[in-house]
Protein backbone atom coordinates (compact mmCIF):
# COMPACT_ATOMS: atom_id res chain seq x y z
CA UNK A 1 0.00 0.00 0.00
CA UNK A 2 1.44 3.58 -1.02
CA UNK A 3 1.75 6.09 1.35
CA UNK A 4 -0.10 8.91 0.27
CA UNK A 5 0.89 11.38 2.64
CA UNK A 6 4.48 12.07 1.48
CA UNK A 7 4.64 15.73 -0.32
CA UNK A 8 4.87 14.77 -4.35
CA UNK A 9 5.92 16.60 -6.96
CA UNK A 10 2.92 16.81 -8.78
CA UNK A 11 1.52 18.89 -5.86
CA UNK A 12 4.19 21.73 -5.64
CA UNK A 13 3.65 23.52 -8.66
CA UNK A 14 1.54 26.71 -8.78
CA UNK A 15 -1.27 27.35 -10.91
CA UNK A 16 1.07 29.59 -13.03
CA UNK A 17 3.70 26.75 -13.33
CA UNK A 18 0.80 24.10 -14.38
CA UNK A 19 -0.68 26.82 -16.84
CA UNK A 20 3.03 26.90 -18.61
CA UNK A 21 3.39 23.69 -18.77
CA UNK A 22 -0.37 23.54 -20.10
CA UNK A 23 0.53 25.71 -23.00
CA UNK A 24 4.00 24.22 -23.58
CA UNK A 25 1.97 20.65 -23.70
CA UNK A 26 -1.10 21.61 -26.13
CA UNK A 27 1.84 23.40 -28.58
CA UNK A 28 3.24 19.94 -28.48
CA UNK A 29 0.61 17.95 -28.97
CA UNK A 30 -0.18 20.12 -31.78
CA UNK A 31 3.64 20.38 -33.33
CA UNK A 32 3.52 16.45 -32.67
CA UNK A 33 0.46 16.35 -35.18
CA UNK A 34 1.76 18.06 -37.37
CA UNK A 35 5.04 16.39 -37.95
CA UNK A 36 2.77 13.18 -38.09
CA UNK A 37 0.44 14.13 -40.65
CA UNK A 38 3.42 15.52 -42.86
CA UNK A 39 5.80 12.30 -42.64
CA UNK A 40 2.76 10.54 -44.06
CA UNK A 41 1.86 13.16 -46.86
CA UNK A 42 -1.35 14.17 -45.01
CA UNK A 43 -2.01 17.57 -46.35
CA UNK A 44 -1.89 19.87 -42.72
CA UNK A 45 -4.50 22.48 -44.30
CA UNK A 46 -6.92 19.26 -44.58
CA UNK A 47 -6.32 18.53 -40.99
CA UNK A 48 -6.92 22.02 -39.89
CA UNK A 49 -10.16 22.85 -42.07
CA UNK A 50 -11.67 19.42 -40.66
CA UNK A 51 -10.49 20.71 -36.90
CA UNK A 52 -11.78 24.10 -37.43
CA UNK A 53 -15.49 22.34 -38.17
CA UNK A 54 -15.56 20.43 -35.53
CA UNK A 55 -14.45 22.66 -33.00
CA UNK A 56 -17.50 25.25 -35.41
CA UNK A 57 -19.79 22.83 -33.57
CA UNK A 58 -18.45 24.02 -30.27
CA UNK A 59 -19.59 27.58 -31.19
CA UNK A 60 -23.26 27.08 -30.62
CA UNK A 61 -25.76 27.99 -33.62
CA UNK A 62 -24.32 30.38 -36.14
CA UNK A 63 -25.21 33.68 -35.98
CA UNK A 64 -23.46 36.78 -37.12
CA UNK A 65 -20.84 38.48 -35.69
CA UNK A 66 -19.10 41.69 -35.34
CA UNK A 67 -15.58 41.32 -36.69
CA UNK A 68 -14.27 42.45 -33.27
CA UNK A 69 -16.20 40.09 -31.03
CA UNK A 70 -15.09 36.76 -33.44
CA UNK A 71 -11.24 38.26 -33.09
CA UNK A 72 -11.41 38.31 -28.92
CA UNK A 73 -12.69 35.48 -28.91
CA UNK A 74 -9.78 34.04 -31.18
CA UNK A 75 -7.15 35.89 -29.22
CA UNK A 76 -8.25 34.35 -25.89
CA UNK A 77 -7.78 30.78 -27.06
CA UNK A 78 -4.37 31.59 -28.65
CA UNK A 79 -3.43 33.37 -25.59
CA UNK A 80 -4.59 29.70 -23.70
CA UNK A 81 -1.94 28.48 -25.99
CA UNK A 82 0.79 30.33 -25.43
CA UNK A 83 0.71 33.43 -27.46
CA UNK A 84 1.14 37.47 -26.46
CA UNK A 85 -1.48 40.15 -28.54
CA UNK A 86 0.62 42.57 -29.46
CA UNK A 87 -1.55 44.89 -31.43
CA UNK A 88 -4.96 44.51 -31.53
CA UNK A 89 -8.37 46.68 -33.00
CA UNK A 90 -11.46 45.31 -32.86
CA UNK A 91 -13.74 47.35 -35.04
CA UNK A 92 -17.48 45.87 -35.84
CA UNK A 93 -16.64 45.39 -39.57
CA UNK A 94 -13.02 44.66 -39.32
CA UNK A 95 -10.79 43.55 -36.96
CA UNK A 96 -7.13 42.89 -36.87
CA UNK A 97 -4.16 42.38 -34.45
CA UNK A 98 -0.65 40.90 -34.24
CA UNK A 99 0.79 38.09 -32.13
CA UNK A 100 3.58 36.34 -31.22
CA UNK A 101 4.32 33.04 -29.06
CA UNK A 102 2.10 30.98 -31.43
CA UNK A 103 3.99 28.48 -32.66
CA UNK A 104 6.64 28.86 -30.20
CA UNK A 105 9.96 28.74 -32.22
CA UNK A 106 12.05 26.87 -29.28
CA UNK A 107 9.22 23.77 -29.10
CA UNK A 108 9.38 24.13 -33.47
CA UNK A 109 12.71 23.54 -33.01
CA UNK A 110 12.84 20.62 -30.41
CA UNK A 111 10.10 18.75 -32.61
CA UNK A 112 11.59 19.37 -36.00
CA UNK A 113 9.01 21.45 -37.11
CA UNK A 114 9.29 24.67 -39.67
CA UNK A 115 6.87 27.24 -37.70
CA UNK A 116 5.10 28.32 -40.90
CA UNK A 117 3.89 24.17 -40.96
CA UNK A 118 2.48 24.56 -37.62
CA UNK A 119 1.44 27.73 -38.01
CA UNK A 120 -1.26 25.59 -40.13
CA UNK A 121 -3.93 25.74 -36.93
CA UNK A 122 -4.61 29.23 -37.41
CA UNK A 123 -6.57 28.17 -41.08
CA UNK A 124 -9.24 26.06 -38.56
CA UNK A 125 -10.39 29.47 -37.57
CA UNK A 126 -11.84 30.23 -41.11
CA UNK A 127 -14.26 27.38 -40.90
CA UNK A 128 -15.79 29.06 -37.45
CA UNK A 129 -15.91 32.28 -39.32
CA UNK A 130 -17.42 31.41 -41.96
CA UNK A 131 -20.57 30.63 -40.95
CA UNK A 132 -20.84 33.76 -38.60
CA UNK A 133 -20.97 35.86 -41.62
CA UNK A 134 -17.04 36.68 -41.13
CA UNK A 135 -13.78 35.87 -43.51
CA UNK A 136 -10.62 34.59 -41.41
CA UNK A 137 -7.23 35.39 -42.53
CA UNK A 138 -3.83 35.01 -41.32
CA UNK A 139 -0.23 35.33 -42.02
CA UNK A 140 3.06 34.45 -40.20
CA UNK A 141 6.09 36.84 -41.26
CA UNK A 142 9.14 35.98 -41.39
CA UNK A 143 10.04 37.80 -37.78
CA UNK A 144 7.69 35.20 -35.69
CA UNK A 145 4.77 37.46 -35.83
CA UNK A 146 1.47 36.54 -37.09
CA UNK A 147 -1.21 38.98 -38.78
CA UNK A 148 -4.55 37.95 -38.07
CA UNK A 149 -7.66 39.61 -39.62
CA UNK A 150 -11.38 39.32 -39.45
CA UNK A 151 -13.73 40.92 -42.06
CA UNK A 152 -17.77 40.78 -42.16
CA UNK A 153 -18.57 39.27 -46.00
CA UNK A 154 -22.13 39.49 -45.25
CA UNK A 155 -25.31 41.23 -44.03
CA UNK A 156 -24.90 42.10 -40.24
Amino acid sequence: MSDFSIEHGYAEYSDAELLEQARDNAQALILATVAFLEERGIPTEEWAAAIGGSFARGWGDPRPWDAGEFLDAMLTNLRALGAQVKQAELGVDRAEATTTGFPDPELCALFDVDPSRAAVLHAAAAAIAAPRGLRWTWQLQPDGITRLVVERVGEG
